[in-house]
């Protein structure tokens, strides 16, 4: 599988006192069919699938699956755990539901045991009995670990890794990764950047993919810069990644309860994040409001809907 475009990293539907609401999901995966995207990711970091118990898990991999059927779009599976067991059976279970991919964090409760020759025998072992092809997930910023371009050399021999999620940033190491996965010819090995502060140089390195957090808030916005990307309009691209700058910058530093305010300002369902996150202050609401009306016009300055604990309460999973 060849993977282009952007995938979006869906969040979680919570309800005011903190349940799964399986109709908020539904719905905005509708909202999403209407824009140019390649697929889906279901619980990854900005699913909170770490405050997830195993069965809430399932539940939510089961309603993404039966929502985004008639999609026809790229389902990937967020299915980390901390055991090598648990992890596995998490991608069992994601492809009897139909996924393409599962994706995996770096595992890094026991980060100092955590060498290059431990995660390589993790992917390694992974890739053999997965039934689905895996993507490494490096995310240094909330795991404390950071997978080196030496061990993603190691990793893309292996067919059965399909690419690497790379949320660093770091340009020079998304280069360095693009070289790997131009010398692999036997099956493709995608590299995507998650990081929409520096999306546009990112694709005028050569990305062909990305998983973007910030295309649950604004997906339009996003698709027209991935377009100017593959059309090489530099001066467009140029000018539309400067436009969503504020708005990447603010989300990025409030994680998961930005993403999931500005969601709810652009008319999506973002509701509350899950203790332990707060929701965001008023003030930092403010301030994402502002950021949303430069990033896409057609978005007024301020809350387009009513807030979490006032909605409806659809049904739950």
């Amino acid at each position: 599988m060849r993977l282009r475009g952007i995938y979006l990293p869906l969040t979680t539907p919570f309800d005011a006192e903190g349940r799964l609401v399986d109709a908020y999901l539904r719905e905005n995966l509708d909202r999403y069919a209407a824009h140019a995207l390649a697929g889906y990711v279901i619980l990854g970091s900005t699913g909170e699938a770490i405050l997830l118990e195993r069965e809430e898990k399932q539940a939510v991999l089961q309603a993404a699956a039966r929502a985004a059927y008639a999609q026809k779009r790229v389902l990937i599976a967020g299915t980390a755990e901390e055991s090598f067991a648990a992890t596995l059976a998490m991608n069992q279970y994601a492809a009897g539901l139909g996924y393409d991919l599962a994706l995996v964090r770096t595992p890094h409760y026991y980060k100092n045991n955590m060498t290059a020759a431990a995660l390589t025998d993790y992917y390694l072992r992974l890739a053999d009995a997965s039934p689905i092809p895996i993507l490494v997930y490096n995310f240094p910023q909330l795991t404390g670990l950071d997978i080196t371009v030496d061990t993603v050399t190691a990793l893309a021999r292996h067919e059965r890794i399909a690419g690497i999620k790379e949320s660093s940033g770091n340009l020079e190491k998304i280069s360095r990764l693009l070289a790997i996965s131009a010398r692999r010819t036997s099956a493709p090995f995608t590299v995507l950047p998650g990081n929409a502060a520096t999306l546009w140089p990112a694709l005028a390195a050569g990305v062909e993919a990305t998983i973007l957090a910030l295309g649950d808030v604004i997906p339009a916005a996003c698709a027209a810069l991935w377009q100017a990307g593959l059309a090489r309009d530099w001066t467009h691209g140029l000018q539309r990644q400067q436009r969503i700058m504020s708005l990447a910058l603010a989300s990025a530093q409030g994680g998961v309860p930005a993403i999931k305010a500005a969601m709810d300002l652009a008319g999506f369902y973002g509701g509350p994040p899950r203790l332990p996150l707060q929701p965001l202050p008023a003030a930092d609401r403010a301030r994402l409001a502002a950021a949303l009306a430069e990033a896409d016009p057609a978005f007024p300055a301020g809350d387009s809907i009513a807030p979490a604990s006032s909605q409806p309460a659809g049904a739950h999973v």
